[in-house]
């Protein structure tokens, strides 16, 4: 049973996580420019596909590193300390990649390729693999997770940061499959992608930085 007391000391840190998640899943990344090149040259339908595979993905390495932070911890719990020094610097160097130029559309439609005659099986097991093989998913999950957690948290913060990330990855990326299979709203973003860059920048460094300084236990 889960006391007032004891949620309230732990939602601060799923709060964050949260939060890291949300960029994660906003900031264009392989699986997000594939959505993006599919939903425009394809239209809805393959682009929801592709998406579902990357939530199927997402999923995957979330639960993965829920399990498997909680099971490291458990038997060293001082492997926190490593575990937020790693995924801090990870997160700082996705804040300096987000200053430089974004993929421009070629790359993005480089990421589609291949994908113009698949059927709507073979487009999830796409979006699944695509975010299977991204280093990027599984990274932001276990900085997301020693972000909300630590070392005398118990089991259900963990899975709550899943639930809760599931359901961001899942909005998210039925969204973008949504909002860019329309012409007009993928020029928009197209044109507001550098002032998006730099609020994604700037939220990787302050969760990176708060990630190291954070205090463990």
């Amino acid at each position: 049973m889960i006391t007032s007391a004891e949620f309230h000391l732990h939602l601060p840190g799923i709060l964050l996580a949260y939060s890291l998640l949300a960029i994660g899943v906003l900031s264009p990344g392989p699986a997000i420019l594939a959505i993006i090149s599919t939903s425009m040259e394809r239209g809805r339908g393959p682009g929801l596909q592709l998406a579902l595979g990357v939530v199927s993905g997402s999923a995957f390495w979330g639960v993965s590193a829920a399990i498997g932070m909680s099971a490291l911890l458990v038997a060293y719990a001082s492997a926190l300390n490593v575990i937020k020094i790693i995924g801090g610097c990870y997160l700082l160097w996705l804040s300096w990649k987000s200053f430089r130029t974004l993929v421009g559309p070629s790359n993005a439609a480089q990421l589609s390729a291949g994908l113009t005659q698949r059927s709507p099986s073979q487009m999830w097991l796409a979006g699944f693999l695509i975010h299977l093989t991204n280093p990027k998913a599984i990274l932001v999950w276990i900085a997301a997770i020693a972000l909300g957690v630590s070392a005398s948290s118990p089991l259900w913060v963990s899975f709550a940061i899943v639930i809760g990330g599931l359901t961001i990855s899942i909005s998210g990326n039925i969204i973008y499959a949504l909002v860019f299979s329309s012409k007009p709203m993928a020029a928009m973003y197209l044109r507001a992608k550098k002032p998006i860059a730099a609020v994604f920048a700037g939220f990787f460094a302050f969760a990176g930085f708060k990630l190291i300084t954070s205090k463990i236990g």
